[in-house]
């Protein structure tokens, strides 16, 4: 898959995941420096922020949306990841109040290349694609935006409108009431 950086092409590396298909396990690290597993099957939706870095303005500010965004979503677990420096982040967390989300760093790329977000060259080179996927509880991608140009924002509506779906509880098998009239 190839992205733009200020409108040069870049290659991004690692498995260029589908929607529909099973989201891989990806290893990322917590700020305080323990092991955090995300992707594939969990007790909730998944929401997967791949920021490039929050030292820059889109992404502080794409950071600070969806954490507003996702206050009216219990049902979710949201991850932001990035492979800015813990110290920062951490402060970055404080002072803009992001309290919606876990900020992660992807130390080791392990889920920039699980999920294709790598990027191969550049100033940019070894971090992430601007990216949000979406996980349903059963583990599969329901939504996946890769931003083709670096400094643009995600479709924050389309992802949205993919959460609501995600986070419905699906009402299957019977109520009490038609078990006990058969």
């Amino acid at each position: 898959m190839e992205i733009t950086v200020h409108g040069t092409p870049v290659e991004l590396l690692g498995r260029d995941q589908k929607v529909g298909k099973e989201a891989p396990a990806a290893r990322v690290d917590r700020l305080d420096g323990t092991k955090n597993v995300i992707g594939m099957v969990a007790p909730t939706a998944q929401l997967l922020i791949a920021i490039p870095s929050l030292k820059t303005e889109v992404c502080s500010l794409g950071a600070k949306k969806f954490n507003d965004l996702i206050k009216s979503f219990p049902k979710l677990t949201t991850y932001m990841i990035t492979t800015d420096d813990p110290e920062f982040v951490s402060e970055y967390a404080q002072k803009e109040g992001i309290d919606s989300a876990e900020l992660l760093i992807d130390t080791d790329r392990n889920f920039a290349k699980k999920y294709g977000l790598l990027i191969s060259e550049g100033k940019l080179r070894e971090r992430l694609a601007r990216a949000v996927y979406v996980i349903d509880r059963e583990g599969v991608i329901a939504y996946k935006e890769v931003v083709p140009e670096i400094v643009d924002e995600v479709d924050y509506d389309k992802c949205i409108e993919a959460l609501k779906e995600a986070t419905a509880i699906k009402k299957g098998g019977h109520t009490h009431e038609e078990w006990m009239s058969v």
